[in-house]
């Protein structure tokens, strides 16, 4: 038994059971992947892939016990590895941060300009997503730290830290009539066509069940995943916008104008998102005290001892 084999048992999981897409995502062949699972097979003397055919379509109870020793085995080798660069490449390293558009594109600027200078030698990758694949990469180890607004699903694997507060601002065509109104009301703003972010997204469901709750029935003629997507049709005249007052940039946005309706709409609450298991190195505790200055190392490290949520 070695950790390749464990490795490639997790991919063929992580890639739906299909053999082609786990070669893939692990840059190898096809054929060798089959026979480094057979020889794993004859060695724990079980079947751990339950097969139809030439398919497989899921793991034997066996294979299940297998696949989640497997992956606790290959997240402490990872760890181990880590903990031998913090020693011997103190100052160099790679860093994924899974994130939304919005913090990458308004909240992180500063944050990821201040790290590249502080550390220069320390690679930092961006992966986008939705808040369900952030906690997804991070849970599975193929991010480092997500920040984002808390999954729909509890993710027992992770860590959660409260970060930041976005409240949210009516985005317009300048001279749009909504801004001589004297008072901003949902009523008021049900009476445009309104674009917002996906109900996926926090932020667009926040803004559905303001509605909801009001019951008022918007007009919502657009919802997409990208505010500068968003702003660009509010630009062409389809809607006004409800979005996170962060978006709206004035030296950027000439054509638009903001109001504030953080009183109409619940602030997503942005979190920074570990996996538990992880072993964080130093640069990794300073871009989380970049993002969120109240966390310190020994907070950190104290709810990461602590059991799941």
């Amino acid at each position: 038994m070695n950790l390749r084999q464990l490795r490639y048992l997790q991919g063929i999981a992580e890639s739906g059971y299909n053999i082609s897409r786990a070669a893939e995502r692990l840059h190898t062949a096809q054929p060798g992947i089959s026979r480094q699972i057979q020889l794993l097979e004859q060695e724990l003397g079980v079947s751990l892939l339950l097969r139809r055919g030439n398919r497989i379509v899921g793991v034997t109870e066996a294979g299940g016990e297998v696949l989640e020793v497997a992956q606790r085995m290959l997240r402490d080798a990872d760890n181990l590895r880590h903990i031998g660069a913090e020693f011997t490449e103190q100052a160099s390293g790679r860093l994924v941060i899974a994130t939304t558009h919005i913090h990458a594109r308004y909240v992180l600027q500063r944050v990821i300009k201040t790290f590249m200078v502080t550390h220069p030698r320390v690679q930092l990758v961006l992966r986008q997503g939705g808040p369900s694949q952030i906690a997804q990469l991070v849970a599975a180890g193929e991010a480092d730290l997500g920040i984002s607004s808390e999954p729909p699903e509890p993710v027992d694997e992770l860590v959660m830290l409260p970060c930041s507060k976005l409240d949210r601002s009516v985005i317009t065509r300048k001279r749009h009539p909504l801004l001589k109104e004297k008072r901003l009301t949902l009523k008021a703003l049900a009476a445009y066509p309104l674009i917002t972010l996906d109900q996926s997204y926090i932020g667009g469901s926040a803004v559905l069940r303001a509605f909801e709750k009001a019951r008022i029935t918007p007009n919502i003629v657009l919802s997409a995943i990208d505010a500068d997507v968003i702003k660009t049709y509010v630009e062409l005249g389809l809607g006004i916008a409800i979005l996170p007052t962060v978006a709206y940039e004035p030296d950027r946005d000439r054509n638009l104008q903001v109001r504030d309706a953080s009183g109409l709409f619940e602030p997503t609450i942005a979190r920074i998102e570990i996996r538990r298991s992880s072993f964080l190195r130093d640069y990794m505790y300073d871009f989380i005290r970049l993002v969120a200055p109240s966390w310190n190392r020994e907070m950190i490290d104290q709810i990461m001892r602590s059991g799941p949520r």
